[in-house]
């Protein structure tokens, strides 16, 4: 197989490996190296990290493609979604396991393990397919851990302007059953769209503060959250 008809078939996929070229090549390990390190002499592809490669751009494809299973999620999410107008250099990716941050092209892809590993999609873009939070996991996510959404109101900003289902949202909430997520997802929901969720939760008596890194003056009553 001559290199420009790999690097068509390479084109297929978003993020390759030395075990694809072997594959498509009948070749051994050894040459299926030789054929990549020739590849990327030629700057046709890009080395990604240890056994990754890559012919794409868009570095939210590649990012939710280097390990399987893995969604891009928190604050990247939701620039990419359009839920905020910071620009990130930083892009975010929910995994099972934790692995290594990557430097690639200007920007540093970090690995973040979570427990509650579902709720996302795939989507398609014109350079192949990415997977990425919905959006009412994208806000249980920035909940569980903030401190890889921005702040507090990059939070509001995902309750204000996507379009979240109650049931959905309600569905994740109990799968993740965490009282102090829950307090502040039925607030920040109320308060952004007016859907009053309580009564599909029992919640203890303990108040939370809505923000997780500073101390609230005000006490909602309802959902036990100080802001």
């Amino acid at each position: 197989m001559k290199n420009i008809e790999l690097l068509d078939r390479l084109r297929a996929k978003p993020v390759f490996r030395i075990q694809d070229v072997e594959r498509l090549t009948g070749h051994s390990r050894q040459n299926a190296k030789q054929m990549i390190q020739r590849l990327k002499a030629k700057k046709l592809i890009k080395k990604v990290r240890r056994n990754a490669y890559t012919t794409k751009t868009d570095i939210h494809l590649i990012a939710s493609n280097i390990t399987y299973p893995s969604y891009i999620s928190f604050w990247s999410a939701s620039a990419f979604l359009g839920y905020t107008e910071q620009i990130l250099k930083t892009v975010h990716v929910a995994t099972r396991r934790r692995i290594l941050p990557i430097q690639f092209e200007g920007y540093r892809i970090e690995f973040i393990p979570i427990k509650h590993f579902f709720g996302y999609r795939k989507i398609r873009t014109d350079e192949g397919e990415l997977f990425i939070s919905e959006d009412e996991k994208l806000a249980i996510d920035c909940l569980l851990r903030p401190e890889k959404a921005g702040n507090i109101d990059e939070i509001r900003n995902i309750f204000k302007k996507a379009d979240l289902s109650a049931e959905k949202l309600v569905e994740y909430l109990k799968r993740v059953n965490k009282q102090a997520v829950t307090k502040r997802s039925g607030y920040l929901l109320e308060e952004a769209k007016g859907i009053d969720i309580s009564k599909k939760f029992r919640l203890d008596r303990n108040y939370v503060s809505l923000d997780p890194f500073s101390e609230g003056i005000k006490s909602n009553a309802k959902w036990r959250v100080k802001t």
